[in-house]
């Protein structure tokens, strides 16, 4: 059995929620870069969708999000050094504040 046969059909709601939220018109690579580290945990990918082009951009962002070294080699290719630098001192702040 495939994945996609496997992965329950998204709710309609839920499907019309997605497309207002992820800019599919970006590369899921693109997009996981610049804003993957706010979406590690990542529910989107357990479903398919009725929008065959919605339902690759999801898929591929999800195994993105799930492999830590391409999520890197992602924000290496799209952010400028500053980004980076912004982008690991979230992270640090955020498992700080887990710590608390």
């Amino acid at each position: 059995m495939s994945d996609t046969a496997e992965r329950p059909l998204a709710p309609e709601e839920t499907e019309r929620r997605i497309k207002d939220t992820f800019p599919i018109a970006v590369s899921p690579e693109e997009f996981a870069a610049r804003d993957g580290y706010g979406w590690l945990d990542f529910p989107f990918g357990r479903y398919r969708y009725r929008d065959p082009q919605l339902d690759e951009w999801i898929q591929e962002l999800r195994e993105i999000l799930q492999n830590p070294a391409r999520l890197r080699a992602c924000q290496a290719k799209y952010l400028k050094p500053h980004e980076m630098l912004l982008t690991a001192k979230y992270l640090q702040d955020d498992d700080e504040s887990l710590d608390d």
